[in-house]
This record gives structure tokens, C-alpha cells and sequence, in this order.
């Protein structure tokens, strides 16, 4: 709460905080320390009962025990403790209401409930939450900090909060009080996705067309990161690769998300093709593209593939409110019509249907291998982008526009493509929306970075988006620093070609005004990446402005350290290391972290007890044995 600035009440239960003798005498017990803090720190106490009874069953000495013995420890805790009082389980009586009249005391309930007490699961806590908010538009939100999910859970809750410009109640001495609500409206909401579906193709052994490589690893590749890192279920994801990958089976795939156009309005449909693709003339003069089945013949292709502007057709037929195709083929581009009103950031874009397609590149360009891991560049793009590279606003959400703004100047710099983007005929402005997951990763020497052929890729894919920034509304320049996302050109606007093959200019805009914490977020994840890219001086950057717009970030102090360690700077990262440890003692890799430091400098007693520390906090962690072997060979 102190993180986010956000006030709250702490309602205690008194037997918790101390016990009261016949003469009314208190004695505080240790746990009584932890209020003090919450005093000190501004929070508000309240009275929760003293054994947490049902008080609408209570009546005469014992409910004003209830009540005044927890009422006399809170003095002892608190001399200026407040006056509110929570019956447990939300259960008066009148006498109850009548013994908090002559006391003094003021009766708060709840109106939106987390049910954490019941729910196992953070994000259940939290959606719940967050959709009573939504409705109710206002409240007191009951929490129970007895619980770890509950912790896990309310920064959920308060991130979209703080994001959406909620204003928090705090009791200023005698009634609640409301701060101002954040000065920046969201500039879009962004969807609530009740449901995520994922078709994903790719073909290396065709029957009669010529075999490909890596295309299945590309289609593999993708199917992973959206499980694991953007939050498609496993089973509402279909891989098609090689054999299966035939047209009846691919129409049969589009039948399954068929229906009555829109009706799914909380659903996304992701499309992605890798495999052949061909183009035929027409009479006219003008050329059709299509995607090539495993069963296609070359010589039959017209009859036996997929023309893009069947797609068209099929796309106008699909049941989810936003659709985006990602087509890895040769001559991709052809066949298609940029339609409706364009792409826009409109505050009700979960209203508006959306269909979208991103091309690997035109009509006489072919698709260029050569990417890290034998993907293609542009999958690797792709998934680059996907992973976080796109987020260029720093927002937390990727937008099917934010990805073709990075992807189609990338790939354009390395290779002979020149990816297109567009919506398809019956768009109606909908944007399709990926949200990223916050990354918690606790660098280490366990952690892994790219090889080398990938880190020189992805710095020839990132230096359209790394020339200097042109003057700000100031005049200011900064010619000798990267850009920040907001900075980034892409956000500036940048020119693609369109499904016609037209230029066409792409500005994304946030979907949200981020909170500092979100900031500091998006800071440590950029770190993150620069560091797995081993160009430590802009990851030092990175996770120093995380910590300077959240200094309690013990995530980031962490990582900071282990970037000063990969320098051999060891005695700053172990001030780095300390501070991490001082915001977050639970955290075990920065005791791991800690000892390599003093092992290196050869302070043998403090990495012993920091390793032994570490083996304490996680037995059978992944670094255990590597642990218990530095012990041995320090000794002791």
C-alpha cells in the first residue's frame, strides 16, 4: 500500500495485539510492533472485536468485552487510535449498534467483497474485485491480510486502479477524505478478453511444393510464447504443422470460430501462417495471393490453396470481436483491401469489431531466412516484439499496430521485406490487444542471455528505433542517450506499407496512462532485456530509473547489482545486493547473489552465512547444490 500511496484501515482483532487483565491493564504482545509501523507509516487502525466472535449473538458483558477490551489495547498501540469499528462477518444486533453509540465508536462495512478467505488463486481475487468496481464504480474493498494470496492480489487490483485514475478515500482524523483523481485520463481502456483462441500453422514437408526449414520451430516458437508469456490457455491454442496442415483441416479451424459476426464480443482470435506462398494473374492484370495447404499442388494451386481474399471472406465471418492474421509467407502482401475506417484508439474499442493482418512482405518479395535459431527474420521479429520489444510506450499492453510499427521498419533494415499492415474489409476500427505480463525475473549467474547471432540481430532490428531522439516540446535534445519508448520513433508515427502496398502512417498511441509503478515496471523489464543482450551500461540505465521512480523496487535494486557484478564492480553490487535484501528479506537469489560478490572479493565469512542464507530461504532450489558447493569450497 505504501508502494502505490495508497491510505487504508487495518481493523484488529485484539487478542492478536495483546491480552487485557480483570483491572483493564494491557499487555502488548510482539505482534503489537507491527501496528506501531502501520501508525507510523499513516495508516488507520480499527477495532475488529477481541476474539473475532459473531457479535449478533452476544449480548450484555461479553460483547462489551468485544468491543472495549480490543478498544483499550488499540489505545495502548495508539493513543490517537480512530473510532471505526468492523462487526466480524458483518453481523450486528441492535444492542451491538447501541454499545458502539454511547462508546463513541463508528460502524464501517463493505460493499465489495474479495472473497480472498475462499478463492486460492490471485488473479480469481482480483478479476472479482476489479469487475465489482467496475460496476459499482466506487466502495470500501474488504481484504484479509492473513493471507498470502490476498497479497499476491491486490497489486493487481491497484495497478488497473491507479491506471484507470481512481482516487483512494484516506480518514483524515474525522471522516474519509479523497485525494484528487490522477490529472490524465486513460486515452482507451484496454479489452477484457473473457476468451483468447489461437490458430497456429506451419508447414516444412510439403507433398509436392518444395521443403522449407524451421518453419514448424517458427510455428512451435510462436505457440510457446503465447502460452507462457501472453496468456493464451494451452487448449484454446491449435497447432497445425506439416501433414495436418492441409486446407480442408485449416477451414475446419475456421469453421470451429465461425458464427454470427461480433457475438463473441470479450473474444480475440490470433491467426498464424508460416509455410509457402503464391501468386497467380489475373486477366485484369491484377495479382491474387494465397497461402499454400500441405496438399496443394503446384500446378492446381488456384483451386487447391487459400487465396487471401478467401480469407477476407472467412475473417468476415469469424465470431470474435478482434481477429489479427500474422502471415510468414512469400508474396503475402497481395489480394487484399485495407477496409473500413483504419485503425484508431478509441475509447470504446471493445465495442468495435476488428480484423487486422500483418504481412511478411510484399508481392515480389520473398520471405528471408537467417534469423537466430533458424527462424525467419520476420518471425523473429515477431516474437521479439511479442516478448516486449513493441510495448514502445511502455504502457504494458501491444496493440496489432504498436507490433506492426516495430516489426515492418525492422525487418525492412536487415532484409529485402517490406512487411504490409491493414485492417480487412468489415473492420470497423477495433484493435487487437496483447497484454504483457509483468516480468519478476531476479537476475543471477543461473541467468541465461542470447547468443551472440541473436544479440547481432536484434541491434541491427532495433537501429531504426535507436537514432536520436529529435527535439522535444523543450527544445531539448538528448543525441548522447537512447530514446525512451516514449521517444521511440514508433511512437512518433512511422510509414508501412499498407495491404495494397501504399504507405501508409502508423502512430499507436498508449491504451493507458501508466501509473509510476507500471513506469518503474516497464523500466526493469527493458533493463531486463538490454541485459540478456549484454549491453550492460544501458541496462545499468534501466533498472536505475526503475528504482528512481520506485525506490523501494527490490527487483530492480537486485539487478542493478548484478549488472555492477558482471562488470566486476563487486563492492557496488553488493551495496546493491544489501538494499534488495533491506526491501524484500524473503528474497533468496539476492542472498545467492550476495555471496558470489563476497566470494569474489574473498570475504569468506560473510558469502558463507550469505549462502547458507540462501540454502535456508530455498532447500532444493535450483542453485542448491551450487550453494552448498561454494560453501565447501570456501570451507565451513
Amino acid at each position: 500500500m505504501k508502494q502505490y500511496g495508497v491510505p487504508a484501515v487495518f481493523f484488529s482483532v485484539g487478542q492478536n495485539l495483546g491480552t487485557v487483565n480483570a483491572q483493564g491493564t494491557v499487555v502488548l504482545s510482539a505482534n503489537a510492533a507491527i501496528s506501531k509501523r502501520l501508525v507510523a507509516d499513516h495508516f488507520v487502525l480499527g477495532n475488529h472485536s477481541f476474539t473475532h466472535a459473531q457479535l449478533a449473538k452476544e449480548t450484555g458483558a461479553a460483547l462489551n468485552d468485544e468491543v472495549m477490551k480490543t478498544d483499550a489495547v488499540l489505545r495502548a498501540v495508539d493513543p490517537n487510535r480512530s473510532p471505526l469499528f468492523r462487526f466480524p462477518y458483518g453481523a450486528r444486533n441492535k444492542e451491538g449498534l447501541q454499545l458502539l453509540g454511547t462508546t463513541h465508536l463508528q460502524s464501517v462495512l463493505w460493499n465489495i467483497d474479495s472473497l480472498d478467505w475462499a478463492d486460492p488463486l490471485p488473479n480469481s481475487i482480483a478479476d472479482r474485485v476489479l469487475h465489482d468496481v467496475d460496476r459499482q464504480h466506487r466502495g470500501i474493498i474488504l481484504f484479509h491480510d492473513i493471507h498470502e494470496r490476498s497479497i499476491k492480489a491486490l497489486p493487481l487490483v491497484l495497478d488497473r486502479l491507479v491506471a484507470e485514475g481512481y482516487s483512494f478515500a484516506g480518514r483524515d482524523g474525522h471522516t474519509f477524505k479523497a485525494a484528487s483523481a490522477a490529472a490524465a485520463a486513460p486515452v482507451m481502456a484496454a479489452p477484457d478478453y473473457s476468451d483468447s483462441q489461437a490458430l497456429v500453422i506451419g508447414i516444412d514437408q510439403y507433398a509436392k511444393w518444395p521443403h522449407l526449414e524451421y518453419v514448424v520451430r517458427d510455428a512451435e516458437s510462436v505457440r510457446s510464447l503465447l502460452i507462457d508469456h501472453l496468456g493464451f490457455r494451452s487448449d484454446h491454442v491449435t497447432l497445425l504443422k506439416d501433414g495436418a496442415a492441409t486446407r480442408n483441416a485449416i477451414l475446419a479451424a475456421f469453421h470451429d470460430q465461425s458464427g454470427q459476426r461480433g457475438s463473441a464480443q470479450g473474444s480475440r482470435l490470433f491467426v498464424f501462417f508460416a509455410g509457402h506462398g503464391a501468386t497467380r494473374k489475373l486477366l485484369s492484370g491484377r495479382s491474387v495471393g494465397y497461402i499454400i495447404p500441405v496438399d496443394s499442388d503446384p500446378d492446381h494451386f488456384e483451386g487447391d490453396a487459400l487465396a487471401m481474399t478467401e480469407l477476407q471472406n472467412i475473417a468476415e465471418n469469424l465470431a470474435a470481436r478482434h481477429v489479427f492474421f500474422v502471415m510468414d509467407a512469400c508474396y503475402s502482401g497481395l489480394g487484399l483491401a485495407r477496409g473500413g475506417s483504419g485503425g484508431g484508439f478509441l475509447r470504446d474499442n471493445a465495442k468495435r469489431i476488428g480484423r487486422q493482418m500483418l504481412t511478411a512482405g510484399g508481392a515480389d518479395q520473398e520471405v528471408a531466412d537467417g534469423g537466430p535459431g533458424g527462424h525467419s527474420i520476420f518471425t523473429w521479429t515477431v516474437l521479439q516484439g511479442l516478448a516486449g520489444t513493441a510495448d514502445v510506450n511502455g504502457d504494458g499492453f501491444i496493440t496489432a499496430t504498436e507490433l506492426a510499427a516495430y516489426v515492418a521498419p525492422a525487418v525492412g533494415n536487415v532484409s529485402e521485406q517490406s512487411p504490409a499492415f491493414g485492417s480487412l474489409p468489415g473492420s470497423e476500427g477495433g484493435e487487437f490487444v496483447f497484454e504483457l505480463p509483468g516480468q519478476s525475473e531476479f537476475l543471477s549467474a543461473q541467468s541465461t542471455q542470447l547468443p551472440p547471432e541473436a544479440i547481432a540481430l536484434n541491434a541491427r532490428l532495433d537501429a531504426p528505433r535507436t537514432e536520436p531522439a529529435a527535439p522535444g516540446p523543450t527544445g531539448e535534445a538528448h543525441p548522447d542517450k537512447p530514446p525512451t519508448p516514449a521517444q521511440a520513433p514508433a511512437a512518433a508515427g512511422v510509414v508501412v506499407k499498407n495491404l495494397e502496398g501504399q504507405d501508409r502512417t502508423l502512430a499507436p498511441q498508449p491504451l493507458i496512462t501508466a501509473s509510476v509503478r507500471q513506469r518503474a515496471q516497464s523500466a526493469n523489464e527493458r533493463g531486463l532485456a538490454l541485459y540478456k543482450e549484454k549491453r550492460y551500461d544501458e541496462a545499468e540505465a534501466a533498472f536505475t530509473e526503475a528504482l528512481k521512480l520506485r525506490p523501494q523496487f527490490a527487483l530492480a535494486a537486485n539487478n542493478l547489482g548484478f549488472v555492477y557484478w558482471q562488470r566486476e564492480q563487486y563492492d557496488e553490487s553488493i551495496r546493491w545486493f544489501e538494499n534488495a535484501l533491506a526491501m524484500d528479506p524473503s528474497r533468496a537469489v539476492a542472498y545467492l547473489n550476495l555471496g558470489d560478490a563476497q566470494a569474489k572479493l574473498e570475504h569468506h565469512d560473510k558469502a558463507r552465512e550469505a549462502y547458507r542464507t540462501y540454502l535456508e530461504l530455498n532447500p532444493n532450489g535450483p542453485a542448491a547444490q551450487y550453494a552448498r558447493d561454494q560453501i565447501g569450497r570456501i570451507g565451513g
